[in-house]
């Protein structure tokens, strides 16, 4: 049962709940990481596709956010959620560089891969067999392109919510998510392209 410090501090704004953290509120400390810990677990799942590797990087995430929090400020355009996702994908990013980094299968539910209407009128859904080429498409892609289109698609952040994350502008997430469209879209007809040679070769036998 949450004590009555718990809840009270449970009802504060995030803004609030950082300053007391910032002036050594352990228990404040403890509010903050319970509030945001399952995203940050879910954001580095999307990143490491391994829910062991995500409990390091999430554990990694709020000792970094932590050392680094009395040096937090706010400022316009510079919220602390986003702060935190970068800390995280930096921490993951950290990580695949230290170590051979393995290509795992997508975690369930798959993800949807939506094109933006006012970008792309034709729409790539991922569905059935056709999401299973996508997903294999979409890890062909470089660093770069792969981590926003994970995070776009797949984690649901917007165009803003990245650009936070990853520290570059929101020009540049639209632009590398634009690239990477026609990337996956080349990808894919060549595979289907390649399939259907496959198909050719087999009939002609």
């Amino acid at each position: 049962m949450k004590s009555w410090n718990e809840e009270r501090l449970a009802g504060l704004d995030t803004e609030a709940l950082v300053h007391r953290c910032q002036r050594g509120d352990r228990l404040a400390i403890e509010v903050l990481i319970r509030r945001y810990q399952n995203y940050v677990f879910r954001l580095c799942v999307l990143v490491m596709r391994s829910e062991q590797d995500a409990e390091d990087m999430t554990q990694e995430t709020f000792i970094r956010a932590f050392r680094a929090l009395p040096r937090f400020e706010f400022r316009e355009g510079t919220g602390f959620e986003g702060w935190l996702y970068r800390i995280a994908v930096n921490a993951c990013r950290s990580r695949m560089r230290r170590k051979w980094y393995q290509v795992l299968p997508w975690p369930d539910p798959a993800p949807q891969l939506t094109s933006e209407p006012a970008e792309q009128p034709d729409q790539v859904l991922m569905q059935g067999e056709h999401r299973d080429r996508v997903l294999a498409a979409v890890d062909t892609l470089g660093d770069k392109h792969r981590l926003v289109v994970i995070l776009r698609y797949y984690g649901g952040m917007s165009n803003e919510e990245i650009a936070r994350a990853l520290n570059i502008p929101s020009g540049t997430v639209r632009s590398r998510l634009h690239v990477a469209r026609q990337r996956l879209r080349v990808a894919l007809e060549q595979e289907e392209e390649k399939a259907g040679n496959t198909m050719s070769k087999g009939v002609a036998a």
